[in-house]
């Protein structure tokens, strides 16, 4: 597979080009759009960036408000600094994901991909590319398209504009330079010459990009040993949820000791071992098959609903000797945190594996000023939901008394599901 890292500073063009380029058969992955994944509520950057700027920056769901980062970050060079340290790793991993998997996608030896990233350089994806385009525009003009496309006053604009690296190094390393300045006409000759040009035959190893990446932790994470989620099959993958997860790890002890025999026949872990975690973006080939089996599926989800997926739910995992014991999937609207799935791998271990996981949520809904916590699970999760209820203290309750809640909850209800809530504070807002 041959790779272009197309490179450039805020309004040159770069997303007029990709598409020039998938016009011509090329996929494009965009590094910003993975960045915004890095920052979803429960992603692994999201935790560090709100300890590093304040909770000022979240919306009511609890992500970050990009604007508000924005406004803080740009124009400050040293705490711009710190926000690419934390998100960096987290889209280096999610790259290589990808890259991994195109790689092993029928053709791939024929294919074209596309990483567009303004800070290819910075964040050292550069050294694996092929070939490193630069797309450039004068400054006049990318202060035209900063006021008119994106509403930016002239100062804002000029702030953006400040805050963003120098073009010589990246333009010294360029192989092929695009200069989006004109018309969108001469921009696609200029574009089309370039591709002409490209031979896969020449594409490099994209070997050293993968390992790069996918062993690349913050540094203040713990790094116990990968191991694959799934008991089935002899393949472990280095992304698998055995993964280390920074600062929201917690272990798990209970007076249980040895191995004892499920009333489904396999073989429990010891409940000492369990640690309860949140699922991060490297988990989500292995989540994906777990989800899968969960839900009864022939085949794993595919990698860009897994994105979606994990970018809409926080996913907490309970796990014995690096397996997967029970699982939880949540979300947050308007101050209500709603817990969207329950799962355990043996009913006997329930009561505690399920009642620690949503102490794990009910934590971080509490941080996010969340108000309720309800239980609104499909209807293969019911009896998980009542064992989970009954042990943490939740209360069978209705739409109507819900009262305030009714309004957010009632469009994700589907099947007359039950509902269960637990207060975490006196209701202070209203939903919007």
């Amino acid at each position: 597979m041959y790779i272009i890292g197309l490179t450039g500073n805020i309004a040159t063009g770069k997303s007029t080009v990709c598409e020039i380029l998938e016009q011509l058969g090329a996929r494009v992955i965009d590094a910003d759009k993975l960045a915004h994944a890095a920052l979803k509520r429960g992603a692994p950057a999201w935790r560090g960036v709100i300890d590093a700027f304040g909770y000022d920056i979240l919306q009511a769901d609890g992500n970050v408000d990009r604007r508000k980062l924005g406004a803080v970050v740009f124009g400050d060079a040293a705490k711009l600094r710190v926000l690419e340290q934390l998100t960096h790793p987290a889209v280096g991993t999610e790259l290589a994901l990808m890259v991994r998997d195109a790689l092993n996608a029928p053709g791939a030896q024929e294919q074209v991909l596309v990483v567009e990233a303004v800070k290819l350089y910075e964040a050292g994806m550069h050294e694996f590319m092929d070939a490193l385009w630069v797309v450039t525009a004068p400054i006049e003009e990318q202060r035209r398209r900063l006021m008119q496309d994106r509403g930016m006053s002239q100062a804002d604009a000029d702030t953006r504009l400040a805050a963003q690296p120098a073009l010589d190094a990246k333009l010294v390393r360029a192989d092929v330079v695009i200069d989006n300045g004109a018309s969108i006409e001469e921009t696609r000759v200029q574009v089309l010459r370039a591709f002409a040009m490209i031979d896969p035959a020449t594409a490099i190893d994209k070997t050293p990009l993968i390992l790069k990446w996918l062993r690349l932790e913050p540094k203040t994470a713990p790094t116990p040993s990968a191991t694959e989620l799934s008991t089935a099959g002899p393949e472990r993958e280095p992304e698998s949820v055995g993964t280390s997860q920074p600062e929201t790890v917690a272990a798990v002890s209970t007076a249980t000791v040895g191995p004892s025999q499920g009333t489904n026949g396999t073989t429990e872990t010891t409940a000492a071992s369990w640690i309860v975690r949140r699922a991060a973006p490297s988990d989500a080939r292995s989540l994906a098959s777990l989800l899968a089996r969960i839900e009864g599926r022939a085949e794993p989800l595919g990698r860009e609903e897994m994105l979606e997926r994990q970018g809409k739910y926080a996913y907490w995992l309970m796990l014995g000797n690096n397996r997967p014991v029970a699982l939880a999937a949540w979300q947050a609207e308007n101050l209500a945190a709603i817990v969207r799935e329950l799962w355990t791998a043996n009913p006997d271990d329930a009561p505690r594996a399920l009642s620690q996981l949503l102490e794990a949520i009910e934590i971080e809904a509490d941080a996010l000023t969340c108000e309720v916590v309800v239980l609104l699970v499909p209807a293969r999760a019911t009896d998980p939901a009542h064992i989970a209820a009954e042990s943490s203290g939740y209360a069978l309750t209705t739409l109507d008394e819900l009262k305030t809640w009714r309004s957010v909850i009632e469009p994700l209800r589907q099947h007359d599901e039950p509902i269960y809530a637990k207060r975490l504070r006196e209701i202070v807002t209203r939903p919007i």
